[in-house]
């Protein structure tokens, strides 16, 4: 386990991971509870599919580090996890929210595995390109619901400028350099800043589309949160819950 917790390149694939299995988890509390049948359909299927992409990242670090991937997904300690806080924030189920939170996720996410498919690498390669046509799915999907709630009238523009409000100053927390472990130089940040810059980029044309504002800052690499162990409540809440069937029953499988 240390040697994997002390490799960047596998400290940056953990971090995509942990997103994605915290951030199945979190969602999946929508299943059944969406505003309308085809959206409550597709949250499911939205959590299901992370849920997958975080097990197909755990087992290229299994299969590198001789360790078995619930082993990795179950069993660390919650300092080193390095999912943002923005994935186990709690939406209060006010769907707003909830979409505007998995959008900014969704494109940080998919540029990381995009970066991750060039790594020469073909196994890591091969595994990230199974996840990004689901990947762009979900990015498409909810692009076009930020759109949809951004011009459909004053009570729902009101509502998603709220929650773009209330979230953007914790977006920026997806750039965190992830591995309490791991020194912040310059090597290791290498295109962080370019990154973001894309990330925002993108985020900026869906919001001039829809009729809503947000501004978003990189924040400075000395900046600890959840990426570096120090990790908000909520996600000690959602870490509790997430292994609580592996904590009575060790050795179960998901």
């Amino acid at each position: 386990m240390e040697a994997m917790l002390t490799n960047p390149l596998a400290v940056l694939i953990l971090a995509h991971a942990d997103d994605k299995l915290l951030l199945g988890h979190v969602q999946s509390d929508w299943t059944g509870l969406g505003p309308l049948l085809e959206e409550d359909i597709a949250a499911s299927a939205m959590a299901q599919d992370d849920l997958s992409h975080a097990l197909i990242l755990y087992q290229f670090l299994g299969e590198r580090y001789e360790l078995d991937s619930d082993v990795i997904a179950f069993e660390r300690e919650p300092v080193d996890y390095m999912c943002c806080d923005l994935v186990t924030k709690p939406d209060e189920f006010d769907w707003a929210e909830a979409v505007v939170k998995r959008w900014l996720i969704a494109e940080f996410t998919g540029m990381g595995i995009d970066r991750l498919s060039a790594i020469e690498d073909k196994e890591l390669a091969a595994r990230c390109n199974r996840i990004k046509p689901e990947q762009a799915l979900q990015i498409k999907h909810l692009q076009a619901w930020i759109k949809r709630l951004g011009t459909a009238g004053p009570e729902s523009q009101e509502r998603i400028q709220a929650a773009l409000d209330r979230l953007s100053g914790l977006a920026g927390m997806l750039f965190e350099v992830p591995g309490q472990r791991l020194p912040v130089n310059d090597d290791f940040c290498c295109g962080r800043d370019e990154m973001f810059k894309a990330w925002d980029a993108s985020i900026q044309e869906t919001l001039s589309q829809s009729n809503l504002k947000a501004s978003f800052a990189l924040p400075e690499r000395s900046l600890i949160g959840g990426r570096r162990g120090t990790h908000a409540s909520h996600f000690h809440d959602q870490f509790d819950e997430l292994t609580e069937v592996r904590r009575v029953s060790p050795g179960a499988s998901w």
